[in-house]
């Protein structure tokens, strides 16, 4: 197992999460999405990318907080899940890239963090804050949201 291993943080509501940077396939400014009937609230819908359908997820109501206020400076972080598919999230900021020692990461305490522990990757200290490592595939029924982005493709035939 590596010792290493670098994260893309980002803002959210004044705290910071993270996820790896592996996962990241680009960070891009916003573009109206194509809204999807009958999906859940938290998925603003599909924007096509390089002629890929990529569901877009607004993580703040994801995590039970005020929606996204999209404007100029809103930001979508396109990641692959776990079967290298797509799925955007937007975000308030990106922040930086962090190289972590993998044995700094501590596990999520239960009660002490805004997301549940389950979504919880891990948490790390850094400069007198605290990191938030996101489980991406526990968050997200990703197979849902793919499926979800697949058929609005279909439609659009």
């Amino acid at each position: 197992m590596e010792s290493r291993q670098e994260f893309l943080s980002f803002v959210l509501d004044g705290d910071e999460y993270a996820v790896p940077i592996l996962d990241v396939r680009e960070v891009r400014g916003w573009s109206d999405v194509r809204q999807v009937p009958n999906s859940p609230d938290y998925l603003m819908g599909v924007l096509e990318i390089r002629g890929e359908y990529v569901p877009i997820v607004d993580l703040r109501m994801r995590f039970s907080l005020p929606p996204a206020t999209i404007n100029a400076t809103t930001v979508v972080i396109v990641l692959n899940d776990a079967e290298q598919n797509p799925l955007g999230i937007i975000v308030d900021a990106v922040s930086q890239v962090y190289d972590l020692q993998v044995d700094s990461i501590k596990p999520a305490p239960k009660i002490s963090v805004n997301v549940d522990h389950a979504y919880v990757r891990g948490i790390v200290g850094i400069d007198q804050k605290h990191l938030i490592l996101i489980n991406l595939e526990a968050l997200f029924d990703v197979a849902l949201l793919n499926k979800t982005s697949q058929t609005e493709a279909l439609c659009e035939r």
